[in-house]
């Protein structure tokens, strides 16, 4: 097969893309649909693809994905087993893992992985947390199904902390319903950790979809992701003001 034709073949076959609601990363709202969809999307309609995008369960990206029934994941960390199965583009942006505690325990304060010693955390399945989590010899794991079921664990005292992305945090606490008074997070990052998109190894052209994403992040997504940050509230623009409106 020559490279022209191998080329237009990729291109006929629609990709399917998939993600789970992660806002205001992936999301569904007045505003857009988050900005890893919209970074990644462009990036696919910049290279040319056709897509379908579906919006789904985590669990069910992840074994759809496995599966072959999905193509690409959005907005993917890594791990170990993830590797085995995707490739994985360069990273587009990074995620900030904070701790966050309920504001009236005002014993508690995050200086570093030490200070976890002896606390419940709340894990959700499935979700590829750094090593230096999941190796914790001094927590007590809590096992959750969502961010929604870690906050309302933690706010019944049932977990004393949660490590998640900041602003995916404030996000959902607003979704909820909840002041977010009642939540303190700490200033000192757990970790940071790279978001990517990734592609199932056994897709016929997934090395050429990940080289292409690539291309666009390298050359595009810096002065796009900055515009998308102050589209969905994540940074302010250069007034100092916020532009994001309610979800």
């Amino acid at each position: 097969m020559s490279y022209l034709l191998m080329i237009s073949t990729a291109f006929a076959v629609p990709l399917k893309v998939a993600q789970s609601k992660w806002a205001p990363y992936v999301m569904d709202s007045p505003i857009g649909k988050g900005i890893a969809h919209d970074i990644v999307i462009e990036g696919l309609t910049h290279s040319g693809y056709k897509f379908i995008y579906e919006q789904k369960p985590w669990p069910r990206v992840l074994k759809e994905t496995y599966y072959g029934k999905n193509d690409v994941i959005v907005a993917v960390w890594k791990n170990d087993e993830r590797m085995r199965h995707y490739y994985f583009t360069e990273p587009y942006m990074s995620n900030h893992l904070s701790v966050i505690s309920r504001s009236e325990d005002t014993a508690f304060t995050y200086q570093s992985p030490e200070s976890l010693n002896g606390q419940r955390v709340a894990l959700i399945d499935n979700y590829a947390y750094p090593p230096e989590l999941l190796n914790h010899k001094g927590i007590q794991k809590v096992s959750s199904a969502n961010l929604e079921t870690s906050i309302r664990l933690l706010l019944s005292q049932r977990v004393d902390v949660i490590i998640t992305d900041e602003y995916v945090a404030r996000w959902v606490v607003k979704e909820m319903g909840l002041p977010l008074k009642r939540l303190t997070v700490h200033s000192t990052p757990f970790i940071t950790t790279p978001l990517y998109a990734a592609v199932r190894k056994d897709h016929p052209y997934a090395q050429q979809v990940v080289y292409s994403l690539n291309y666009y992040f390298r050359t595009y997504a810096q002065e796009r992701l900055q515009q998308l940050k102050i589209k969905y509230g994540l940074e302010q623009d250069g007034d100092g003001r916020h532009k994001k409106t309610s979800p």
